[in-house]
């Protein structure tokens, strides 16, 4: 160090220049009076007039060796101001000393500022992103309940409606039917009674099993020069030896032929024999190449059947004897009264009908007749229409429309008829077809609230007049029904 050089120095000047000896008390250092800081901003720092300019270290140090030099040179003159001036310099380097801590506690100071700083900053930046992240996550929310929506798209069911009204109608009369009125049910229209006749010819259908028989028709060819007679049962012999015989006697003239039926014993399905030659085999034999029989057409095997009356044939002739009485007086009405009028009949009273034959009988055919009076009816259709109309009105609910109605399939039928009073009672019936109107509030909206896709499924599929649906969310990606009821919209399609 060069305080240890300039003190050597000094020795040996003192040594040489005088014999006294001289020794040199250590300066006494000063307990440092403490030092109260107070922390200061950087831009306090720069500010001159707190903190002069000081001149720097190696300059304070080199100035410092120079005193001691001095000190040393002038320490023989007077010790006194040696002593002096050592402790002025000790007091300056002191000074210096001091003045340097300042600057470093100003560093240490800027240093636990700056660590002050960096954890702030920190602590901010944390601050800004759970902040960022409450403000997306209230964004969603407020997205979530402003933009998210759900539209239900559905198909409603044909609902088919049937109903019966029974209409009054009275001949002569023009009343105006009130369609408020409905239960007044009394149209205009007129009636007219006939009387019909009829008679037919039925077949019995009843067949009793008599056996089995050959049908079938030969011709005796005689080419002799006198007449054949021949007898019944006369025998017929064909060329595959199979015997026939003939029904009835007959008489065959001198190059003539007859006609007749055969039959055979034993009648089977092989015995229905084709177009051939037969031989009579109880002529003499000099005589069968001149007189025999020959088929033209074939045998036919059938069996015996004796036909009768049953008694479900007396109940159909009765049964239909009706039909035609109607059919009779319909045809009567049509061509006095005219075709552009629809009429619907009935009997009046039981018809009178007679059929010769009995149950059980033994008759091929017989014959039935009948008589009876009928009542034709007809009546305003146009009426009808308006009054069937108006019940099917009635009838549909309020969240429901009529989407079809046919007037030309409405059903027609005279119920009955009063003699007396000369009125008829017409039983209409007809059909229509409903569907939700399209402002139907049939779904309750507040109950769709916040469910998911299956739960509405679950929830649509128990209302039978829907036919089919389809959910439509908004944003797509979200399969959940909003949570506000205004946010869900209904529309109900129109059935073409």
């Amino acid at each position: 160090m060069p305080r240890a050089k300039t003190s050597s120095t000094t020795k040996k000047s003192s040594s040489k220049s005088t014999t006294k000896k001289i020794t040199r008390k250590k300066p006494i250092k000063k307990k440092a009076k403490p030092v109260i800081i107070d922390v200061i901003s950087d831009e306090d720092l720069k500010n001159e007039d707190l903190f002069p300019e000081l001149p720097p270290i190696d300059k304070l140090v080199s100035l410092e060796d120079k005193f001691e030099d001095k000190q040393a040179n002038q320490l023989s003159k007077d010790n006194k101001d040696i002593d002096q001036q050592k402790k002025f310099f000790s007091e300056l380097v002191t000074e210096i000393k001091e003045k340097k801590r300042p600057i470093n506690r100003f560093a240490q100071v800027d240093q636990e500022e700056n660590g002050r700083v960096k954890r702030n900053v920190s602590l901010y930046r944390r601050l800004v992103w759970k902040f960022l992240v409450l403000v997306g996550l209230l964004i969603i929310v407020v997205s979530y309940f402003s933009f998210s929506q759900l539209t239900i798209v559905i198909s409603p069911r044909g609902e088919t409606l049937s109903e019966t009204l029974f209409l009054k109608v009275s001949s002569g009369t023009n009343q105006e039917t009130s369609l408020n009125d409905l239960e007044e049910k009394s149209i205009s229209g007129e009636i007219q009674e006939v009387e019909s006749v009829v008679e037919k010819t039925y077949q019995s259908t009843g067949e009793e099993f008599m056996g089995e028989d050959i049908v079938g028709q030969v011709k005796i060819i005689n080419n002799y020069s006198k007449d054949q007679p021949l007898v019944t049962n006369t025998r017929l012999l064909s060329p595959d030896n199979k015997l026939y015989r003939i029904k009835n006697a007959v008489n065959v003239p001198a190059g003539g032929q007859v006609e007749v039926a055969i039959y055979t014993e034993k009648p089977t399905e092989d015995m229905a024999i084709g177009p051939t030659t037969f031989t009579i085999p109880g002529l003499w034999l000099g005589l069968q190449d001149k007189i025999y029989a020959r088929s033209d057409t074939e045998f036919t095997f059938k069996q015996k059947i004796q036909k009768y009356v049953k008694q479900s044939d007396l109940e159909r002739v009765r049964l239909e004897l009706n039909d035609l009485l109607l059919q009779t007086a319909k045809e009567d009405i049509v061509s006095n009264l005219g075709k552009d009028q629809d009429w619907l009949y009935q009997s009046i009273e039981p018809a009178t009908i007679e059929i010769e034959a009995k149950a059980n009988e033994q008759k091929d055919e017989f014959v039935a007749k009948a008589k009876g009076k009928i009542v034709a009816v007809t009546f305003s259709k146009e009426e009808a229409v308006k009054l069937a109309a108006a019940r099917l009105n009635l009838l549909i609910p309020d969240d429901k429309e009529l989407i079809e109605f046919n007037p030309d399939n409405i059903s027609y039928s005279l119920e009955n008829y009063d003699a007396d009073n000369h009125t008829a009672t017409i039983k209409t019936f007809f059909t229509a077809t409903m569907s939700l109107r399209n402002d139907s509030e049939i779904i309750d909206r507040s109950q769709l609230v916040n469910l998911t896709a299956e739960q509405i499924d679950t929830y649509l599929h128990d209302f039978p007049e829907i036919k089919d649906y389809e959910l439509k969310f908004s944003p797509s990606f979200i399969k959940k029904a909003p949570g506000l009821v205004d946010r869900i919209k209904i529309k109900i399609k129109t059935i073409d």
